[in-house]
């Protein structure tokens, strides 16, 4: 998986440098190469899927599956780095800190492609864009999570090197919680599988320099 996602932005960031070379020059000074900054969201989930299948303390072997619909808050905190390849085309680093539904707490890392239309980096303007990385769980045994996401917003231009970003977004997350039966939790070496599917809608704001 980080193999897939390591060459399909491999190939994004080919595809965008050619794209910027083929960009007139005039304009550059309309906005900064290499952007930071940070992000806080609001994460409503509705819908999660599980299967465990782990031993229990009398030794026999349980499996369960199940889904559920549901409302669960949680926020999410980003740092972020990036370079704008043309005034339209944006590629980021985020990493931070966030809550997946009711299961566990995660540091996700993702790259972040961002299109902004409108001819002028100066003006407001509507963007969207697409989300995918992956991350670690928080807890005895820590394991990979797989995270995608794709949304939109409208950017506020405060000045060239100031932006405020206000953005809505669809997500999915595969995850592995900490498995639990008759309120204890299982142990890392009697669990044989330990797998959650999470869908969420956010909404989040962006302050990028």
């Amino acid at each position: 998986m980080k193999r897939r996602l390591a060459y399909t932005f491999i190939l994004l960031a080919c595809t965008f440098l050619s794209l910027e070379a083929g960009e007139k020059a005039k304009g550059d000074d309309e906005y900064t190469r290499f952007t930071f900054g940070a992000e806080w969201s609001y994460v409503s989930s509705f819908w999660s899927g599980w299967h465990y299948n782990f031993f229990s303390s009398e030794g026999y072997r349980i499996d369960q599956r199940g889904n559920a619909a549901g409302y669960i808050s949680n926020a999410e905190a980003y740092l972020h780095a990036g370079y704008n390849f043309n005034r339209h085309w944006n590629l980021s680093f985020y990493a931070g800190y966030a809550g997946i539904g009711h299961y566990n707490r995660v540091v996700p890392m993702s790259f972040r492609i961002t299109r902004y239309f409108g001819k002028n980096p100066l003006a407001d303007r509507w963007l969207t864009f697409l989300d995918l990385g992956s991350g670690i769980c928080i807890k005895p045994g820590p394991q990979e999570i797989v995270t995608a996401k794709a949304g939109g917003g409208w950017r506020m231009s405060l000045s060239r090197c100031t932006k405020l970003d206000f953005l809505a977004s669809a997500r999915v997350t595969y995850t592995h919680p900490t498995v639990t039966y008759d309120g204890i939790a299982v142990p890392v070496d009697m669990t044989n599988r330990n797998e959650a599917l999470v869908l969420a809608l956010s909404v989040g704001i962006s302050l990028t320099f």
